[in-house]
């Protein structure tokens, strides 16, 4: 009885992959209707519509001056030893997001600027370190998010971080952010 059911159901997902993969075909003309009696109007032409003007483009961003911050600096540099994938890559990935939480409560840089530093760091580092980086980020960026839930606590403790500046407030937060964004533009 279960083979059954397996079988159905294995039969019902090749049906309905077969469907959702088959393209619609493009329809045949069909013949043209017998003369009738009296002439069908014949429509009218479609107007063609006249052609829009263009959108003047967007003006870009003014060029923010390079902003090199040394705390922001030795946080993401710690990014590079997260490996994701590997033994205490989580807890390693923890520490660092407390760091850059603390980092964030401590900085005075606006949100331009941490766009900036951001920029100035990434300009600094060869093709395999950015590699690495760009792997790795994304890991403390999860843990960021867990820092800010219920558990925070227990995250920390668990990572072995008992010098941290939490409860981190909205604005270390926002600079996390601001980290995040100067990565995806890149």
């Amino acid at each position: 009885m279960k083979k059954r059911i397996a079988l159905i159901l294995a039969l019902c997902m090749l049906f309905t992959l077969c469907a959702c993969a088959r393209k619609a075909a493009p329809e045949a003309p069909s013949p043209a209707p017998a003369p009738a009696e009296t002439a069908a109007p014949t429509p009218a032409p479609t107007p063609t519509p006249e052609p829009t003007a263009t959108p003047e483009p967007l003006p870009l961003a003014p060029e923010l001056p390079p902003v090199h911050d040394e705390a922001l600096n030795a946080v993401l540099d710690e990014v590079l030893t997260v490996y994701p994938g590997t033994a205490g890559s989580s807890l390693r990935a923890a520490a660092c997001a407390a760091r850059l939480l603390d980092w964030g409560m401590e900085t005075e840089l606006t949100d331009d600027e941490i766009y900036s530093a951001v920029g100035c760091w990434l300009d600094e580092q060869d093709d395999r370190s950015l590699q690495v980086f760009l792997e790795s980020i994304l890991s403390v960026y999860d843990r960021c998010y867990d820092l800010r839930g219920e558990h925070a606590e227990d995250v920390l403790s668990d990572a072995g971080v008992e010098d941290s500046l939490y409860p981190w407030n909205d604005r270390a937060f926002r600079a996390v952010e601001m980290v995040s964004y100067g990565c995806s533009l890149r």
